[in-house]
Formats: structure tokens, sequence, C-alpha cells
């Protein structure tokens, strides 16, 4: 017969842990020099480096640089993905630089891929992951660079309830209800990815109406139930196995 245990010496723990949420957010946020007089034509985005990245995940060799070129991939695709909102958006690959528009460069300064396990069986802080990035913006103004923003992102999904935190109904196996949360763990990383890409996007937004750069737009905030929401839409898009 299992017997239930009792969770209440454990809840001034769980309130502690639940203080820190899954969420990105921008600090350091600094001009480095003067504000651009115009909106940029297009936005040049560079993948961002590893290079001299903290990167903690129990991997070597082929397979550590598979999954830090993955890190790489995956947020440069969300952060194309929401830059046209502001301008058109193209890939910078190195070489000569373009003659006009907005540069955007960067650098990852740790990568954590967490504790798979932690995430599944616990949650609620245990297993954290964390992904934190330098950006650099720069104005390529008639071919003469000028960088103008700098900027670091910090954050990661830590908050997530696991299989001891869940409700598990009566009926349901183990196995079950350890599945379930598995799959809610998986996306727990792609998700840090997304919200970075979103918090750098929403704080250009800002610079560009703090100085007035583009007085006839509205700018929508985009917001954590819009990325929960192109989660969603990804992972139903993948094929059943």
């Amino acid at each position: 017969m299992i017997r239930s245990v009792g969770w209440a010496p454990f809840f001034p723990l769980v309130a502690i842990l639940l203080a820190s949420c899954a969420s990105v957010s921008v600090k350091d946020a600094h001009e480095v020099s003067t504000t651009p007089v115009k909106m940029p034509e297009k936005i040049y985005v560079q993948r961002f480096s590893m290079d001299g990245a903290k990167v903690e995940i129990d991997m070597q060799g082929k397979e550590l640089e598979d999954y830090k070129q993955a890190v790489v991939d995956m947020l440069h695709t969300r952060l194309v993905d929401r830059l046209p909102e502001i301008a058109p958006v193209e890939e910078y690959k190195g070489g000569p630089l373009p003659m006009e528009g907005w540069l955007i460069q960067g650098r990852f300064t740790w990568v954590n891929h967490g504790t798979k396990a932690a995430r599944v069986l616990v949650g609620f802080g245990l297993g954290a992951t964390k992904m934190e990035t330098e950006v650099e913006v720069t104005e390529l103004d008639g071919g003469t660079p000028r960088k103008f923003l700098a900027l670091k992102t910090t954050g990661g999904s830590n908050a997530e309830p696991g299989l001891a935190g869940s409700l598990v109904t009566p009926g349901t196996g183990v196995s079950e209800a350890v599945a379930g949360s598995a799959a809610g763990a998986a996306i727990s990383f792609p998700e840090d990815a997304l919200r970075t890409a979103r918090e750098i996007r929403n704080y250009l937004v800002d610079y560009i109406e703090e100085h007035n750069l583009a007085p006839n737009r509205q700018f929508i905030e985009a917001h954590k139930d819009e990325d929960d929401d192109d989660l969603a839409a990804t992972s139903s898009s993948k094929p059943s196995r």
C-alpha cells in the first residue's frame, strides 16, 4: 500500500522557490554613443557567438559542440522571427558591412541546461535552466559602423512544477505522470531562447519609442502568453512518434 506523503513541512521551501519565476529580463542596458536619428531600413542579425561562454551540460566532444550550435541556431531563429515587427531582417554572415541599417551582434556568456530529472520529478526551481547573453546594436551609417547600444539578458525556466509538485488524479499511473511532466520539461530550454528574443525585441521597441524614432508607428509589446502560443504551435506541428 502506498502511503500519502505530507508536504506541509516543505511549503516554506516551495514558496521560496516559486519566487524565482520562469522569465528573462534585460539588465545593464546603456547607450554607448549618440542616438540614431532615424529608424533602420533593415536589421541585420549575426548569429551569437558561443566563444568563452560558460556551458553547463553533461556532454563532451562532438556532442557538446553540436549542442552549443543548436543553442546558437535556436536563439538566432527566434530573434529573426521577432524583429520584422520593427524592420525587415537579414542574416549577416560576415564580410563587408552593409551601408545602411542596424546590425545586432552578441555572445552567450552562460548556458545551463539544468538537470532534467530534477525539473521532471521536483520542479519549483530545482534543475533550473539558465541563458545569459551580451548584445550590441550598431548603426551602419554610410559604411561607417557606430555601436550605439549595449545590453545584457539573463533568465531561465525554473519554476515549473514537477511530479512532486503536481496533483496526480486518482487512477493515474506514476509512469503516466512522469511522462506528462517530462513533456513539459522538454520544452523548457526553447522557452529560454524564445523569451530572450522577446526581451531583446521589446527593449529595442522601448528604445525606439523613448527616442521618438518612429512617431507615426504603434508597436504592441510582445508578452509571455504569445510565446506560449508559439511554443504550442511548434509542438503541435511536430510529427507524432
